[in-house]
């Protein structure tokens, strides 16, 4: 655990396998949590995402003959249980996440889409508390409709390869400002805003289709949620000079109407 450890904090994740039961369905790109169960202290201790479709390989138990099933794993956060401790069993619950099964011995299991929400955010925020974010933002994923332990399909974008470093070098450029709207969350949130940004590829990962080196000031933006949001709405993604055109639009449009209204007014 600490070599992996170590990786994490100088490369932003770790590469390893997942023990996955017996489920078969799980999908690159599918998001996945490690629940420590056994021992105290209990509950959640990394996250990250599938690099594989499960897979045969010998049993991890050297006791058990025959084989057990895995998928290759992308981890981009990891606690010491020892010194870190863990998103503890007590906090998981309450409210959709109080409606799953957190003492099951299975790997692999599904959990709703409400409570895989509800545990992304706590997950985040449990995380901060400790001085840690996961390279990738929550935020920065659709809503998914399926989950494997916390594990949940991502929008194809997050199903390829994404460098941490990449998106600290895109923000180290231009700043955390939207790149469409120049929305700055520090300026109105204060401390509590400051640097947070979305980073937007310019030519979608799922287009791409194969491993490539990111460019972080050529591939990369920062944009706020709501803009990237709009760049992803359509069948096509946008680019930002489109979105800023539509934006510029509407805001000369709404302008218009306002001063309309202002001279029926006065008349």
């Amino acid at each position: 655990m600490h070599e992996d450890i170590s990786a994490l904090k100088q490369r932003g994740f770790f590469d390893s396998r997942w023990s996955c039961g017996r489920t078969k369905s799980i999908k690159v790109g599918d998001r996945l949590f490690l629940l420590r169960q056994g021992r105290e202290p209990r509950g959640i201790l990394a996250s990250g995402v599938a690099k594989s479709e499960p897979y045969l390989d010998e049993h991890w138990d050297d006791n058990r003959s025959g084989k057990a099933l895995y998928v290759k794993a992308r981890f981009d956060s990891l606690l010491d249980p020892e010194s870190d401790g863990v998103l503890p069993l007590s906090r998981l619950q309450s409210g959709p996440l109080g409606a799953v099964n957190w003492r099951t011995q299975s790997s692999g299991i599904s959990i709703s889409p409400s409570a895989a929400a509800e545990l992304e955010k706590l997950w985040l925020a449990f995380l901060k508390e400790r001085g840690q974010s996961p390279a990738v933002l929550p935020d920065e994923v659709s809503t998914p409709s399926l989950y494997y332990e916390g594990v949940s399909r991502t929008v194809a974008v997050n199903a390829y390869e994404r460098d941490p470093r990449a998106r600290k070098d895109c923000i180290a450029h231009y700043g955390a400002l939207c790149a469409v709207c120049g929305f700055d969350f520090g300026a109105i949130y204060g401390a509590l805003g400051q640097g947070f940004i979305h980073v937007h590829h310019i030519v979608p990962l799922s287009k791409i289709g194969k491993s490539y080196i990111v460019n972080p000031v050529k591939d990369l933006r920062p944009v706020c949620p709501n803009c990237h949001a709009m760049l992803h709405k359509g069948s096509e993604v946008l680019s930002i000079e489109q979105l800023k055109a539509i934006l510029s639009k509407e805001s000369s449009n709404n302008r218009i109407h306002a001063d309309a209204r202002k001279s029926g007014a006065r008349g």
